[in-house]
């Protein structure tokens, strides 16, 4: 095949590739192969380049600053990949800074309370599955625990429009300075217009746990219900729920009738954040900040960015707050259920009323000029909640209802 090497005086060639290649890098006229800084000629068609006479070519001053100028932007490409691999390994990078100290200055501490599935749940995503936004104001010792329908579709940064449950995914996945609880939080403080100061994070595991610890709560069903899915209900009355009934009875949504909407699973879930509450009143401070803090230990999924001190204070000022002094909010009369048409995620959603969010933002603002509770009627009524009675279970009855 590497016969027709042509020599100067028209004949072949018929040295072999070594021969031809050693000839080559013998020449003293031949000092590197051919680039656009050297003339170099064939004259005659054969194997052999030759140097030619005059001044070699170099290159022009555009295009030396060509050459720098990628150089240069090559350099900073590549340290900004460096920079930005380094920082999402970083530590401090999936910390969501806490900013109560903010909240206890304006004389209001913002917490965004949400549940996730752990490892655990069967779908295995790292969607919210509830949504609370818990404000508290000192200085009058008020509460108010707004339910934000985890389908509430808003904008999420760098990710356009999407169920406001996603923003959880999408941070951790995505690599967003605090991950999944930073985007949900910056998401929630877009959407309202308030500053989230601090977070907590439960995943189902952790919620059985600590209610089982605490040797389970009371909560009164109003509305009484029965999910078809998993053949499994609650009459209406006081229960006594151990960990694995009272996330049922927040969790539970294949009921036909009012209870079966998110906005009723919302409100009972409040039923239990409360009830939780009441558990905690007959427990000391120090009791109650090493069950706190043990409760981050119960799952990988749980944690909190609250110090123990923060907590510690936060319980001492609230930890006798009377069940009249909490607004319970529900964001049932100012949203409506619609149909997402996207291919990626079809199926239903809320949204609000007129389209924008002026009227979540001013719920929000006056939060604590009225105790009256924002809901519609055939909706769970924390008022009407009737006295509790004599304990209803035995602690024997109990440890058998766990086992």
């Amino acid at each position: 095949m590497f016969k027709g090497f042509a020599n100067t005086d028209g004949t072949e060639n018929a040295q072999s590739p070594a021969r031809f290649t050693s000839a080559m890098a013998s020449d003293s006229d031949l000092e590197s192969f051919p680039t656009r800084n050297t003339r170099w000629q064939n004259p005659d068609g054969g194997g052999r380049f030759v140097r030619a006479s005059g001044d070699a070519a170099r290159p022009t001053r555009a295009q030396t600053a060509v050459e720098l100028t990628m150089f240069v932007m090559a350099g900073v490409l590549i340290s900004l990949a460096l920079i930005a691999l380094y920082t999402s390994f970083s530590p401090s990078h999936r910390m969501v800074p806490n900013r109560v100290g903010e909240g206890l200055a304006h004389d209001r501490v913002n917490i965004l309370l949400f549940g996730v599935g752990g490892p655990d749940h069967p779908k295995h995503d790292n969607l919210a599955d509830s949504i609370m936004l818990v404000s508290l104001r000192p200085s009058t010792k008020q509460a108010a625990i707004v339910s934000i329908p985890r389908d509430l579709w808003v904008h999420i940064n760098g990710y356009g429009t999407h169920r406001i449950n996603y923003a959880h995914e999408a941070g951790e996945q995505g690599g967003y300075p605090g991950a999944g609880p930073g985007l949900l939080c910056d998401t929630v403080a877009g959407a309202f217009n308030q500053p989230v100061h601090a977070y907590v994070r439960i995943d189902f595991a952790a919620f059985e746990k600590l209610i089982d610890n605490l040797g389970g709560v009371d909560v009164y069903c109003q509305h009484g219900f029965y999910d078809y899915l998993f053949h499994d209900g609650f009459r209406q009355g006081w229960h006594h729920l151990n960990g694995k009934r009272a996330l049922a009875y927040a969790r539970y949504r294949y009921v036909i009738g009012p209870e079966g909407d998110n906005y009723a699973r919302e409100l009972r879930q409040q039923q239990v954040v409360n009830a939780l509450k009441e558990k905690l009143q007959t427990m000391g401070p120090q009791q109650t900040l090493s069950l706190l803090q043990a409760v981050t230990t119960f799952s990988s999924m749980t944690k909190t960015n609250l110090t123990a001190p923060q907590m510690l204070s936060l319980y001492r000022t609230f930890h006798d707050i009377k069940p009249d002094e909490i607004r319970h909010v529900s964001l049932k009369p100012l949203t409506q259920p619609f149909q997402v048409t996207r291919l990626s995620e079809p199926g239903e959603a809320v949204r609000t009323l007129n389209g924008d969010f002026h009227e979540l933002q001013s719920l929000e603002a006056s939060i604590f000029s009225s105790e009256r509770q924002v809901s519609t009627g055939d909706q769970i009524q924390f008022a009407a909640t009737p006295p509790q009675p004599a304990p209803l279970q035995s602690p024997r009855q109990f440890r058998q209802a766990v086992d």
